[in-house]
């Protein structure tokens, strides 16, 4: 596993000082990334990584495995911890519901032509959100974003309650043969805190 240094630990907080002058570059982040690895880089200097593994996701800020729920109706648990919040979710066709450290996550996912949409909760927040090939876009948990695709990652504005600031989100390929909810929980933890 390759691990990129951690500059901000949570996704939604607001960071300290400006990064230190020996911080790497955005190309240095972004060259070494693994195959596997989700990063958000934000122009505060925040950077929140993780690498997508089958069944797994694991990062200095989260540690979630995705196993066959036990209800036998063909869905999936997403449990673990994500920055520093218990998570306890269960997916199944198209939806998603479960405790993400004492607040709701419930989403309904639909696919179109267009991409995924997942509409609901994410730890108790009103969310809608979009992922297609061009545009990562919508309210997730306490953030607003507007990415659109730039060769192999999203770039634009994100917005968490304060000023918007440029922000860059590298999903990996792994993610793409995740069930839909279990994609749409994944983006809602990484992304929503």
């Amino acid at each position: 596993m390759r691990l990129v240094p951690v500059l901000c630990l949570s996704v939604g907080a607001a960071c300290g000082p400006a990064p230190a002058a020996d911080a790497p570059a955005r190309e240095e982040i972004f060259g070494a990334a693994g195959p596997g690895e989700f990063i958000l880089l934000a122009a505060t200097g925040e950077l929140v990584s993780a690498d997508i593994e089958p069944g797994r996701v694991l990062g200095p800020d989260v540690n979630l495995g995705v196993y066959a729920a036990d209800s036998g109706r063909g869905g999936q648990a997403v449990r673990g911890v994500a920055f520093n919040q218990t998570v306890s979710v269960t997916t199944s066709g198209q939806g998603a519901i479960g405790i993400v450290g004492g607040m709701p996550l419930e989403l309904s996912v639909t696919r179109a032509e267009t991409g995924l949409r997942a509409r609901g909760l994410v730890a108790g927040a009103l969310s809608d959100y979009r992922l297609d090939e061009r545009q990562l876009a919508g309210v997730i948990g306490r953030c607003s974003y507007e990415l659109t695709r730039a060769g192999r990652y999203y770039e634009g504005a994100r917005s968490c309650g304060g000023q918007p600031h440029q922000v860059t989100v590298l999903l990996p390929r792994a993610l793409s043969t995740w069930s839909d909810a279990a994609l749409a929980t994944t983006l809602g933890l990484l992304l929503g805190a």
